[in-house]
């Protein structure tokens, strides 16, 4: 049976040697740790990813794997692997982001505000 959970990342070039990394989360906790790395202001390139464990796809099965970044939504990245374009749990999940994809913007918005006034925040 196919499983997918999610991670967030404070860098996602290197999840797991640079920065902090938080495993096993729903969609909406990624989200929620997404936006809390980010407001802390590292300019890491933080992102939201999936894990998928499927034994049909054995080659990716368990790797981590882009599903926002900054800009939005990896589709481009997704797109790169067919067994993960084409699985439906990866496209129920990209259409699960797209209600948080106004909240995420507003928090770059902001951020980006904060780096413009040279004000920190608290």
């Amino acid at each position: 049976m196919a499983e997918i959970t999610f991670y967030a990342a404070e860098c996602m070039e290197f999840p797991e040697q640079m920065g902090e990394l938080h495993e096993n989360l729903t969609l909406s906790e990624a989200v929620d740790v997404y936006m809390w790395i980010c407001r802390r202001g590292r300019p890491y390139g933080p992102g939201i990813g999936f894990v998928l464990q499927d034994e049909s796809i054995p080659d990716y099965s368990g790797t981590k794997w882009p599903l926002y970044q900054g800009r939005g939504i990896a589709q481009e990245m997704i797109d790169l692997i067919p067994a993960y374009r084409d699985h439906p749990l990866v496209k129920q999940t990209v259409e699960d982001m797209e209600p948080y994809l106004e909240k995420l913007e507003g928090e770059r918005k902001e951020e980006r505000g904060m780096e413009r006034s040279g004000g920190m925040r608290r």
